[in-house]
């Protein structure tokens, strides 16, 4: 280990240990050697191998109007204390933060538990934590991006999952397509009446939809038909009546309809898995397991929406983690050659029928921070170890 020092007023990072100066960040910025502590100046502990220290690690989020950030600060604290822990420099930053050969970012500083702003070489990799979507689609983003490739510096997640996106690209894979429900992208009625009929219940989900937004579960019930919203549940008449009450919703953005599975049940009530995946140099692994069982309401298991949390261990025995492990890799595997970009965390959504069969419901390139602490903890462990690794290949 080594102690870089950040000379609050002067903007500036110096040591005290290397003449010759030491190197940190893409670029191999140099730390000027300086005798001896100075005035104003924060420590910062960081590993050391040969003449480069760190690595420094980017959390790119998005831009607030004070010119500061937005985010899961809890999170990010997370984050960053564990980087901290092992030797390497976390900071957050913006697409708003870049310049040429530096970036204007922030940190959490342990020592006075406080936020502070400081100034940084160009870091070794960025993992993507823009919240919104309607983020990654401005300017600002997509320039940064370009900004990271220019540069050859690796980034990832690129950006939030497209449900129809990625069941067309899992459907390729001919052991993951077996596990996909029957699923169609929503252009026009005939497209739902068609659906409708050779499934009966469907769900209906936007492709862009989260925590239960944009979410329509609809069944044909003898001569009408039942729809089951997170919020409410109402009868029609006609599939047309329904069609016509939401047909300018289902235009202004991209929806799917999905086969919906008669799910298994835990004391009677329907329950899907939730697994945290990450990569490492063997591929990927499952960093845990949650169960959410659904509510009254069984549209959604999502716990804000009224689902509830059970131990894996409740439901493990029904489940076959060889092939969960082999789903979760091949997953990854066929992500990353279908995209060309590099993914290094998702999260997937499966259930299991009353047939004993496995559907994948949906995957997410932003998993959620999981209520359970071993898997938090387990997740933030391999998180962890993958920025590094990928912060320290040059």
């Amino acid at each position: 280990m080594s102690t870089i020092y950040y000379h609050i007023e002067k903007q500036d990072w110096y040591q005290c240990e290397e003449e010759n100066g030491l190197l940190i960040g893409k670029e191999n910025t140099i730390i000027s050697y300086v005798g001896s502590r100075q005035e104003h100046s924060l420590p910062f502990s960081v590993t050391k191998s040969g003449k480069r220290v760190g690595p420094l690690i980017g959390i790119l989020t998005g831009s607030s109007k004070d010119n500061s950030f937005i985010g899961n600060l809890k999170d990010l604290k997370r984050i960053l204390s564990s980087l901290q822990a092992e030797g390497a420099l976390g900071i957050v930053m913006t697409p708003n933060s870049l310049q040429e050969h530096s970036v204007e970012c922030f940190t959490f500083y342990q020592p006075i538990q406080k936020w502070i702003k400081i100034r940084t070489p160009l870091p070794d990799v960025v993992y993507n934590r823009v919240p919104y979507r309607r983020m990654e689609k401005s300017k600002h983003f997509i320039d940064t991006v370009s900004f990271f490739r220019t540069n050859g510096i690796p980034f990832f997640n690129p950006a939030f999952f497209s449900k129809w996106t990625v069941y067309q690209i899992l459907r390729k894979n001919k052991f993951v397509s077996s596990f996909l429900p029957d699923t169609t992208l929503l252009k026009q009625k005939s497209d739902l009446e068609q659906m409708i009929t050779k499934h009966q219940d469907l769900y209906i989900k936007s492709t862009t939809g989260h925590k239960g937004i944009g979410l329509y579960r609809i069944k044909k019930w003898k001569n009408h038909f039942i729809v089951e919203t997170p919020n409410e549940k109402q009868s029609y008449s006609s599939l047309t009546s329904f069609w016509e009450k939401n047909e300018e919703s289902f235009i202004q953005e991209d929806f799917l309809l999905q086969k919906a599975i008669r799910a298994d049940t835990f004391k009677g009530k329907r329950y899907d898995l939730r697994l945290l995946c990450h990569y490492d140099e063997s591929g990927y692994i499952i960093s845990g397991i949650g169960v959410r069982v659904a509510g009254e309401n069984e549209v959604t298991t999502h716990v804000p929406n009224g689902g509830s949390i059970i131990p894996y261990e409740s439901v493990s025995s029904r489940f076959n983690e060889a092939i969960l492990h082999q789903l979760v890799f091949e997953i990854g595997k066929e992500l990353v050659e279908q995209t060309n970009e590099f993914i290094g965390e998702f999260s997937i959504d499966l259930g299991r029928s009353v047939n004993n069969e496995i559907y994948i419901y949906e995957i997410n390139s932003k998993p959620m921070v999981f209520d359970e602490t071993y898997i938090r903890e387990k997740g933030l462990e391999n998180l962890t170890k993958l920025l590094i690794m990928k912060g320290t290949k040059v």
